[in-house]
């Protein structure tokens, strides 16, 4: 894939790979996923309609992102299928990073030990800040 054809996130997500961030891919011998995944908890504010259809606004945390998708974890509850709109700050340490403003709709939603919900959603538009 030449620089032209890859989004303003994915080249931003491969310089904080370059910059020193890890990724964890846990114990899986094959990794699925075709594009990288950081693994970092990134600050998000989440807002949308629930799959009761009450509209939401709530800060979350990402707990890991591609330039395709990412998993959040919220206090929100069910939203599976939901259209979502978020403005998430990637950190690339004490004093920098990109602010992006991102769209994109649940496709899991997963109760979690300590009551908050894990969702994955699937980026749909994006832009940088």
């Amino acid at each position: 894939m030449s620089q032209e054809d890859k989004t303003t996130l994915d080249l931003h997500i491969e310089e904080l790979i370059a910059d020193g961030e890890t990724t964890n891919f846990g114990t899986r011998t094959q990794e699925r996923r075709q594009k990288a995944r950081i693994s970092e908890p990134f600050p998000a504010r989440i807002w949308g309609v629930d799959s009761g259809h009450l509209p939401f606004n709530v800060d979350g945390v990402i707990d890991n992102i591609s330039s395709t998708g990412f998993y959040l974890t919220t206090p929100i509850a069910d939203a599976s299928g939901s259209e979502v709109k978020l403005i998430v700050h990637l950190v690339s340490g004490p004093s920098s990073g990109v602010t992006a403003s991102v769209q994109g709709r649940v496709v899991r939603s997963e109760l979690q030990p300590d009551g908050k919900y894990g969702l994955a959603i699937a980026i749909s538009k994006h832009r940088l800040l």
